[in-house]
């Protein structure tokens, strides 16, 4: 990720330094892009099963919350995936990573590499952004519920009332402004 995130700082850095470019937010992750559809997303991760879904009526977005066992071909170092759709559209794409990248990569130092790219991003609370008035990038620490232990809990195993614990894990969503008009 790093030396990937590397070569596109270098490429974007010169690019703003020749043409003072406003910021444009790419608006990709793990391989999938806003305004993709489903279809689209289930041919880059393949279904095993019936993909679990719940429907925030307010905002008129069906999410879906993707772990490795729902899907063929999951991206690697991610514990979990949410893929937010509004008619039809791919709206917002979130990745929460494992334990094992959340050690190596936390979410400040992946806000860091990210800077590198998009310039100083805002922050508030321990959340890092970018905004560029149409596409918005959020790193920030993801809770997961956990058990005692502190390992973090399936999301199939987790029962009423839900564990008491959490576990901090690094976070990146992407998301069309015009569909969460509150900020990020």
């Amino acid at each position: 990720m790093r030396a990937l995130l590397l070569i596109l700082t270098l490429a974007a850095g010169a690019a703003r330094a020749q043409d003072d470019a406003p910021l444009l937010v790419q608006p990709h992750l793990f391989g999938l892009y806003l305004g993709d559809g489903l279809r689209d997303a289930r041919r880059r991760l393949p279904p095993r099963r019936a993909w679990p879904y719940t429907d925030d009526r307010r905002l008129g977005v069906r999410r879906y919350r993707l772990e490795a066992a729902d899907t063929k071909g999951f991206p690697p170092h991610l514990h979990a995936l949410y893929l937010g759709f509004r008619d039809g559209e791919l709206v917002e794409i979130e990745g929460v990573y494992d334990d094992d990248y959340s050690r190596r990569e936390t979410y400040d130092q992946l806000a860091r590499d990210y800077e590198l790219l998009y310039g100083v991003p805002h922050q508030s609370q321990g959340r890092f952004w970018w905004d560029d008035g149409r596409t918005v990038l959020r790193v920030f620490p993801a809770e997961l519920p956990a058990a005692a232990d502190g390992a973090v809990v399936s999301s199939a195993s987790v029962s009423s009332p839900g564990p008491s614990v959490l576990a901090w894990r690094t976070g990146v969503q992407i998301f069309r402004r015009s569909v969460f008009a509150r900020g990020p």
